[in-house]
């Protein structure tokens, strides 16, 4: 039964790992939000999250995101079952979210057991069908990966295979047996039951490019409900007290809506907001936390305490010199040995693979002197003072809500952090917000983007943060008629 699967596109991990891949997301929202931070990279405009109820499917219903950023190709969409892969982060100076290639497949598959994607470019429509009801119903342990492709002009197969290109123009070739093989396991174990089911999901990119995702088979609670619940509230997704895992209290009127409702938790979920998002077709007002904040006041924080991610790429670096030096002695050598072999009358076939190894040597050597400078770069900028902002202010909304929020490259990873406030009855600090947006190069995100690798650095973030915050506290003066304060300004106290 599996051999007839070979022919299929495989990811170079098992199946195993995709579960546990999965379980790093203990907050069900920061699964979801790690398809939201995909739209965002691929540079989308508008990205809509609904759900489409099928009494068929475990949970009743399925979860769509759909935005219209630049799409993918067939390689692009080969790239995303490549576990580990990204071409987003290149440099510390990136500003894409992503660093791994990792957050599709962690995110869905925590979400659902099942998700299938369609992508649009260059006329191109590219479907993904990554499944592990189809691999637990196959005794599969290596993960398979359905990826027909079409001409969404003519709606006839086609398939990428040699990544050959004609006068700028990508060349495909067919092969039916596969194309057959899985058009039928997409149809067996897919929502979408015949080719104009297919169709019309890739219809549903209005846009020149984009992409859409659907998971479906989604996770069940120990009652077996869906973990995301719908019927609620008909315009947004929310998480019942018995499916947060991250949070010990089940009183929802004790806790911040960020926890409880995606509509609240995307709006806050980037730094500068530039995407406009609809969830269950109704917009969300996305917003610069720090402009909803009373008596917001700046503080400049500099430290040359954050090393570790500096000192992390700086070895990366040395490591990946140390194979190029090695390459360019063996292309040299190649060069050379030809030369010697050939140093009277070489053939004209010998002149050509001569000049392609020189070519392919100098090439080596022009990355290699880039890699050296970038070195040199981050050896200087290693030891340099980094230069912080933190932003505090009060939210006089709902005073119960405050705590620091930490950004990494515009994407929130942490929110409502408490560092050393007092219990409620002093009002100490009650109701103060912090904001901190952190390059890339000061402190590294965990893989499932919910806190930071290096917590000894972080929690020395933290730390000052909280001092500064004190010092907030003392500047605006409040402390001295802080329960005046919030008998006139506080809208929800505790």
């Amino acid at each position: 039964m599996k051999d007839q699967y070979d022919c299929l596109n495989k990811a170079q991990l098992s199946f195993e790992y995709l579960h546990t891949n999965s379980t790093t997301h203990t907050f069900l929202f920061g699964a979801l939000a790690e398809l939201v931070d995909n739209s965002q990279d691929a540079g989308a405009k508008n990205l809509d999250i609904y759900t489409c109820k099928n009494p068929y499917l475990r949970g009743g219903f399925y979860l769509a995101f759909l935005d219209d950023g630049c799409g993918m190709n067939y390689d692009d969409v080969f790239n995303v079952i490549v576990f580990g892969k990204s071409a987003k982060r290149h440099s510390l100076d990136s500003t894409q979210i992503g660093q791994y290639g990792n957050g599709l497949k962690s995110g869905a598959m925590r979400i659902s057991n099942d998700f299938i994607l369609f992508t649009k470019k260059d006329n191109i429509g590219t479907c993904l069908f990554l499944s592990r009801t189809f691999h637990q119903e196959e005794h599969i342990s290596q993960i398979m990966c359905p990826m027909p492709c079409f001409d969404l002009t003519s709606q006839k197969p086609i398939e990428n295979t040699d990544n050959q290109q004609l006068n700028g123009t990508r060349t495909y070739t067919y092969d039916k047996n596969k194309h057959e093989l899985e058009m039928y396991l997409i149809t067996k174990y897919s929502p979408f039951k015949t080719i104009d089911d297919l169709f019309k999901q890739f219809s549903l990119i209005k846009s020149a490019s984009g992409t859409l995702i659907i998971l479906y088979n989604l996770k069940l609670s120990d009652c077996g409900e869906p973990e995301l619940n719908i019927k609620t509230d008909p315009y947004d997704i929310l998480i019942d007290s018995k499916n947060r895992r991250n949070l010990f209290i089940d009183d929802d009127n004790s806790i911040p809506s960020e926890y409880r409702s995606l509509r609240a938790y995307v709006s806050i979920l980037y730094y500068e907001p530039h995407m406009r998002i609809t969830i269950q077709g109704r917009r969300v007002i996305t917003k610069k936390l720090s402009y909803t904040l009373y008596k917001p006041r700046q503080y400049q924080f500099k430290s040359t305490r954050f090393k570790t991610r500096s000192e992390q790429e700086i070895k990366k670096s040395e490591k990946e010199l140390l194979s190029l030096e090695e390459r360019i002695r063996e292309a040299d050598s190649q060069v050379y040995h030809i030369q010697q072999q050939n140093e009277m009358t070489p053939s004209i076939d010998e002149r050509i693979r001569l000049r392609k190894l020189q070519i392919n040597a100098a090439e080596l050597k022009d990355i290699a002197n880039r890699l050296r400078n970038g070195l040199v770069k981050k050896r200087m900028e290693m030891n340099t003072t980094k230069t912080l902002t933190f932003i505090f202010g009060l939210n006089i909304q709902n005073r119960i809500a405050d705590g620091i929020f930490v950004y990494n490259c515009g994407r929130l990873i942490k929110m409502y952090e408490k560092i050393g406030q007092p219990n409620k009855k002093t009002l100490y600090c009650r109701g103060v917000i912090g904001i901190v947006d952190i390059p890339s190069i000061v402190l590294e995100p965990t893989h499932n983007k919910q806190s930071f690798a290096d917590e000894k650095e972080y929690q020395f973030l933290l730390k000052n943060m909280g001092e500064y915050m004190r010092q907030y506290w003392a500047d605006t003066g409040i402390e001295h008629y802080v329960k005046e304060f919030w008998a006139t300004y506080a809208h929800n106290t505790v």
